[in-house]
């Protein structure tokens, strides 16, 4: 439990420094994670939770949540990173397709659509099976609070109908956290392995 908490901080750090000191200065104001989970609650329960209290949950999440969610996922569900690469292609696709036809779709999206599939199919060229995983529980994550969680808390799917900005700063954001969080914890883990 304690290199998924590791890997988690050490994700969590990173994915930090770009949400709240990159992302301002590339699109002009942080990515707020409170946000969500404050648009969760009114939504839900018409609740204003204090931030603080979001803040924490966030980071909970972070250092516990999601890594806990890897080890189930990345040691239970067979071929699990074709299956969170599926949904992630999948569900981002169809977002888009729907804003083609509702006339919303811009060039700035076609390139969003392109950087996510070159992401996702980048485990084609990709040598290194565990980078490529890694990589691929990034991408869930970033799928699981904007895919997810964003719709529930009534704001648009991938928060695309916000312009788009935010949703890209968040891919590249969570694939950091994802990918370090997992690459921290199965280093270390493989470090604990008796050697033979």
């Amino acid at each position: 439990m304690i290199n998924l908490v590791i890997g988690g901080a050490i994700g969590l750090f990173v994915w930090e420094c770009w949400a709240r000191l990159f992302t301002p200065l590339i699109v002009g104001y942080p990515l707020e994670p409170a946000g969500l989970l404050d648009a969760l609650a009114q939504h839900l329960a018409g609740l204003n939770l204090p931030r603080l209290f979001r803040e924490a949950v966030h980071y909970g999440i972070g250092l516990v949540g999601y890594p806990i969610i890897y080890f189930a996922v990345s040691r239970h569900v067979p071929r699990w990173p074709v299956i969170l690469d599926a949904i992630v292609i999948i569900t981002f696709s169809f977002s888009i397709f729907r804003d083609i036809s509702a006339g919303m779709f811009t060039p700035a999206k076609f390139m969003f659509l392109t950087a996510v599939i070159a992401l996702v199919f980048s485990r084609l060229i990709n040598r290194d099976e565990r980078i490529a995983n890694c990589i691929s529980w990034g991408n869930f994550t970033w799928f699981f609070a904007l895919g997810l969680m964003a719709p529930i808390a009534g704001l648009s799917f991938y928060l695309l109908g916000e312009g788009g900005e935010l949703s890209y700063m968040s891919l590249v954001g969570h694939v950091i956290y994802g990918y370090l969080a997992a690459l921290v914890f199965e280093k270390l883990e493989d470090r604990q392995k008796p050697a033979m």
